[in-house]
């Protein structure tokens, strides 16, 4: 795993935590995609946070070739995304995750 992809994930698992003890009724699953994305033909790398009681889920990716940027997309665990934006890496908190999980996994 790359410095890039440990730093995020790291960075993702403490907001969880965050996200886990404010809200015990509503679990959460991380996954880290540091292969599968590659043998599909996509030079990028992910770490996810699924919902699965509610079909939902939060991708976070990082392009081999937009390594300074976070892709971040909301969808479900089908895989049809909803919504997607892009976000400087040096920009991504873990209370802007928390956020993100509160916004998407709330309402």
């Amino acid at each position: 795993m790359n410095k890039t992809l440990k730093n995020l994930s790291e960075l993702i698992a403490q907001a969880n935590d965050i996200f886990d003890a404010r809200y015990k009724n509503i679990g959460t699953v991380l996954g880290i995609l540091d292969q599968a994305l590659r043998k599909q033909g996509i030079k990028a790398d992910a770490v996810t946070i699924n919902c699965i009681a509610l079909n939902k889920k939060i991708v976070f990716l990082i392009y081999d070739d937009k390594p300074e940027l976070v892709d971040i997309a909301l969808g479900n665990k089908e895989g049809d995304i909803h919504s997607s934006s892009a976000h400087p890496l040096k920009t991504i908190s873990a209370t802007m995750i928390v956020e993100i999980m509160e916004t998407n996994f709330l309402q």
